[in-house]
């Protein structure tokens, strides 16, 4: 079955985050263009309030992230676990078959039937795989867009709230700052932020 392992969840909300951050980018620079004169000297450099967010840091540190991560690989495991109980039974059953094939022990007739039914069983089988990894998918990138849709939210009003005009983001692997001074280095607050907020409206999770 097609893994979808932990590096790639965490990838891919580390690319949606970043889609998310430069979303806000632009919103936040129209809304900038708009606030400055429109035929300010070229010598008046604009006075924008810029921050920047740590992307690794928040896909390792956000709660709901890592829950979501947790979530998946479960159910990821369960899938596999359903997908190599049936194929070792269908291992078990195809040994059979040339077991009694080696010691002739089928008439043609029926050797063309049971070949007929390992077939279509092994066709269920690739069958199943492929529904429950569609499935799989489908739910993740279900939850996984309401998670982006709560990051871009927060972040819209985060900056509107501490009056940023930027919020860039940088990453090991998506990086388009160059360089940034630690000082507007916010992310410890962002993540804080999501943390309490979704602490306090997560449903516990043994109910």
């Amino acid at each position: 079955m097609k893994k979808i392992t932990t590096l790639v969840l965490r990838g891919l909300m580390m690319g949606a985050v970043v889609a998310t951050i430069t979303s806000c980018n632009n919103v936040n620079n129209e809304n900038a263009s708009e606030a400055t004169p429109a035929k300010a000297s070229s010598k008046e450099a604009p006075n924008y309030k810029i921050a920047y967010v740590l992307i690794d840091t928040l896909t390792s540190q956000y709660q709901k992230c890592k829950d979501l991560e947790e979530e998946f690989t479960k159910k990821r495991a369960n899938a596999e676990s359903t997908i190599n109980a049936k194929g070792k039974n269908f291992t078990a059953q195809m040994q059979e078959f040339n077991r009694k094939y080696q010691s002739n022990q089928f008439t043609q007739q029926q050797f063309e039937a049971e070949q007929a039914r390992l077939a279509k069983l092994q066709q269920d089988l690739q069958d199943l795989e492929a529904r429950l990894s569609n499935s799989l998918q489908e739910e993740y990138q279900k939850e996984f867009q309401a998670l982006t849709d709560t990051i871009q939210n927060f972040t819209k009003s985060y900056a509107k709230e501490k009056g940023y005009d930027f919020i860039l983001c940088k990453s090991s692997g998506i990086d388009n700052v160059l360089y940034a001074n630690e000082a507007y280095d916010v992310t410890d607050e962002v993540v804080k932020a999501l943390n309490k907020r979704y602490t306090k409206n997560a449903p516990k999770k043994n109910e």
